[in-house]
């Protein structure tokens, strides 16, 4: 069963992870300028930058990762882990030792798999082994204490013309308005929203039902019409990230006003 296992793959992915694991630490340590707290000799960070330019002519213009620290190989990491075990990779991974075999181990065997020689089923075994133990670690400690809010958008305040807001204060974020509209009544919409990493924010001010109305603009005037009429007309206000995720399907975060609209008067 063990040609089942893609060993190169599971080494990627080790990598990847405790990359992305040790920008997470050390981020939450030293903030924005982590990495001139890394503790690594200006040689290594040239081997780095090599890399980084022999995958970019490799590629030939393709999508690449541009984060120096993705060019670090099993060796670097566990000099990092070693040498910053204090600021927080302690609780992750429990024992130094134990986690330094476990990536001695990987980085023994990442050398015959660079160059294709083929590896044993024990070895491909033990890849699968350590790469998901490690990796099941790390989403463990991720999950202590994670504040969900710290990764997604948040409408901090959508609010219309008439004076209606939302969240209130007891964060209910659906509104049965008590305004009563008429057809031909027209409406002005805002949403003011954070994003926890302060990139742009796309916003969709929308009925129900109807198309998400992606744009950069906060703000929005519907003007209601004779489909409107009923108790249930509903206002959606939606937020969500440029980047590949969201909170919800399709957004992040969403508020929602319902207005009663009658028919015009005469």
């Amino acid at each position: 069963m063990s040609s089942s296992i893609d060993a190169e793959s599971e080494l990627k992915s080790l990598e990847n992870a405790m990359r992305d694991f040790i920008q997470l630490i050390l981020e939450r340590k030293h903030g924005a300028n982590w990495m001139g707290a890394l503790k690594v000799t200006p040689a290594r960070i040239e081997a780095w930058k090599e890399r980084r330019t022999i995958e970019q002519a490799r590629l030939g213009g393709k999508a690449l990762d541009e984060r120096l620290l993705y060019y670090a190989d099993f060796y670097d990491i566990r000099s990092i882990l070693r040498k910053h075990w204090d600021e927080g990779f302690a609780a992750a991974f429990g024992d130094l030792r134990t986690t330094e075999v476990f990536l001695e181990q990987m980085e023994k065997l990442r050398d015959p798999n660079a160059h294709r020689r083929e590896l044993t089923s024990h070895q491909k075994w033990l890849i699968a082994g350590i790469s998901g133990e490690l990796r099941t670690r790390i989403v463990l400690h991720r999950g202590k204490g994670e504040n969900v809010d710290d990764y997604f958008p948040l409408i901090e305040l959508a609010r219309d013309n008439l004076g209606n807001f939302a969240p209130l204060p007891n964060g209910l974020k659906f509104i049965e308005i008590k305004n009563v509209l008429r057809v031909g009544d027209s409406v002005e919409f805002q949403i003011i929203a954070t994003d926890p990493y302060g990139a742009d924010l796309k916003y969709s001010i929308h009925r129900p039902g109807q198309p998400y109305d992606w744009s950069h603009e906060n703000n929005k005037t519907i003007t209601f019409d004779k489909a409107d009429i009923g108790k249930t007309c509903d206002i959606q206000m939606m937020v969500k990230s440029t980047r590949g995720y969201t909170a919800f399907h399709g957004h992040d975060d969403l508020v929602q006003f319902r207005y009663t609209v009658l028919p015009a008067v005469g």
